[in-house]
């Protein structure tokens, strides 16, 4: 399961943008303190209002995604560069206030922090950041999928689960897992299938 995760936002029509994107892009829509009554942010939702209605609602960003398996936060000039990090399948995104953005208590709960390049002003409308990193995300997972092939290959060698972990947490690129595969059987971890 994959979610977008408002913390505080302030203007419901970005929540209702959001909600739409999270029906185009197949996301689950958390919301942390809304600064408004969701019912402000169906005008905007359109088609999207079961989104809406289905939103959970937290009183805590970590409460927020305590079941998610993987969650980038966003800020201006913070982390990777969307454009450089590798989504895995089941990403996340946390999106914080209109006004002020995350904090750092915030960005450091998330897995990873990713900011979107621009060439002039930084900071995004939260309803254009959102659409921006769901399209990226969603297009990029896809080209993730035959690196699940990969992770296969080594979990079946693989036998300390904290390695595992590891090697899942670091979300790799198909190339990397490649080369680690090629690597290990160089080494005479595994014999090729």
């Amino acid at each position: 399961m994959r979610a977008v995760v408002l913390v505080e936002p302030e203007i419901p029509e970005n929540t209702g943008f959001i909600a739409r994107l999270c029906a185009n892009f197949n996301y689950e829509l958390r919301l942390v303190n809304p600064d408004f009554n969701l019912e402000e942010a169906r005008k905007t939702a359109s088609k999207a209002q079961d989104i809406l209605r289905n939103a959970k609602i937290y009183d805590e960003v970590e409460a927020s995604i305590q079941d998610l398996e993987f969650t980038v936060g966003t800020k201006p000039g913070r982390g990777e560069s969307v454009n450089e990090f590798t989504p895995r399948e089941d990403t996340s995104i946390m999106i914080g206030r209109e006004s002020s953005g995350l904090t750092n208590r915030e960005l450091k709960a998330c897995d990873a922090v990713v900011h979107i390049e621009t060439e002039g002003y930084s900071s995004l409308n939260q309803s254009h950041a959102a659409s921006i990193l769901m399209h990226n995300f969603s297009t990029r997972s896809k080209e993730r999928a035959s690196a699940s092939k990969e992770f296969q290959v080594l979990d079946e060698f693989i036998q300390i689960p904290l390695l595992k972990d590891l090697l899942k947490q670091a979300n790799p690129s198909e190339d990397e897992l490649n080369s680690l595969i090629g690597q290990m059987k160089r080494e005479g971890y595994f014999d090729e299938a």
